[in-house]
């Protein structure tokens, strides 16, 4: 029986071109024998036709019952593999909603990104993960170091990412993000990346060091950063390394502070932005530059939630309407959808009213900085 139905499950035979009748008579005969089998230990009914005596074919076989059926093939139902996923997540239904919605979709049938109630371990791994990076305080961690830490295994992290990608997204129906940038979010990093910062002013290093922010740039540890004097004209991230360094070069650096997201910034680079823009006056404009795509709308949705929280908050260049259109190639309506969304997120509304169903890389816009 369908649960909460009164119909039955059953299978016909009567069509001609059937698996059945595409048989030969041994086989069908060798078939029978197994379909009898099933009837005697309860798991279903076979309806013979009525004619035929001892060779008679089957018509039909009906379900009666399930779990007899799964027993007697050797396989789990559904239920049995929920129940089975559910005590191997067991220990973090609690702490992570997102693992109580990873059965809910299991017991509907349903597989997120193709990843089903099978994968229940490797989300189990993952979840490991998750609970070393917070019992660590928001630190970066060295990807392989952790995993051959946690696994025995340098690379058993890098394998899990479409599971991490999946526990750690907005929802189960969130589009999947690139590896480097799942992991960049979470502070999981191959090596460990130097703060990258050109312009004016000068940087307040733990525990009493002063670092000038000398021409064209310098590269501190993010977890070093514990303050900044100066006076921008303005500030401005950039999401990609190559446009980094032509910023830093431009003329219009040496009145502003350019900073290098390095992609998804990670946690330590969140923190260092952060304590910088503190001693920011909040007169003092903030601004954003990335890839105009989905990526590029949903780091800037990640500075203004996790950084920015005093001072205007502005797109730089992230307008494809103002780009030269050879530059650009076509989204679909979703991703269009998608990009919307995180501007507004980031507090960019005009924009995100406006979006163009087109993505243009930050290294095909012209670079020019706000003090021109």
């Amino acid at each position: 029986m369908l649960r909460g139905s009164d119909r039955v499950i059953q299978t016909r035979f009567n069509a001609a071109d059937s698996l059945y009748w595409r048989q030969s008579y041994e086989q069908r005969q060798r078939c029978h024998l197994r379909f009898a089998e099933a009837e005697r230990v309860g798991a279903v009914t076979l309806h013979w036709a009525k004619h035929g005596g001892e060779d008679r074919p089957l018509e039909r076989v009906r379900l009666v019952e399930l779990g007899r059926l799964a027993s007697f093939l050797g396989v789990a139902t559904v239920s049995d593999a929920v129940r089975a996923a559910k005590t191997t997540l067991d220990p973090w239904l609690d702490g992570y909603p997102r693992a109580a919605e990873l059965l809910d979709a299991w017991t509907k049938l349903k597989s997120p990104r193709g990843l089903g109630k099978d994968c229940a371990a490797d989300f189990a791994d993952a979840l490991r993960v998750l609970d070393a990076l917070a019992q660590d305080g928001g630190q970066d961690q060295i990807v392989r170091v952790l995993s051959r830490s946690l696994f025995r295994d340098s690379k058993r992290i890098e394998a899990l990412w479409r599971h991490v990608d999946l526990l750690t997204g907005e929802h189960l129906g969130s589009p999947a993000r690139q590896q480097e940038e799942v992991f960049s979010a979470l502070g999981l990093v191959k090596a460990p990346q130097p703060f990258l910062v050109a312009g004016t002013g000068s940087l307040q290093l733990a525990p009493t060091q002063t670092c000038a922010i000398a021409w064209p740039f310098i590269g501190v540890s993010n977890q070093h950063v514990m303050g900044y004097a100066g006076a921008p004209a303005w500030v401005l991230s950039i999401e990609n390394l190559t446009t980094f360094h032509q910023a830093s070069q431009h003329p219009d650096a040496a009145s502003g502070l350019v900073l290098y997201t390095g992609g998804m910034p990670s946690p330590s680079w969140c923190r260092a932005y952060g304590r910088i823009l503190e001693a920011v006056p909040g007169r003092i404009q903030v601004f954003h530059w990335g890839d105009i795509d989905q990526g590029g709308f949903r780091i800037a949705a990640h500075l203004k939630r996790k950084c920015v929280q005093r001072h205007a908050f502005l797109p730089w260049l992230m307008d494809a309407n103002d780009q030269d259109r050879e530059a650009a190639s076509d989204v679909t309506e979703d991703a269009r959808r998608n990009m919307a969304r995180h501007a507004h997120e980031a507090g960019w509304n005009a924009l995100s009213l406006c979006m163009p169903a087109l993505k243009i890389e930050q290294e095909g816009i012209e670079l020019y900085l706000p003090t021109s």
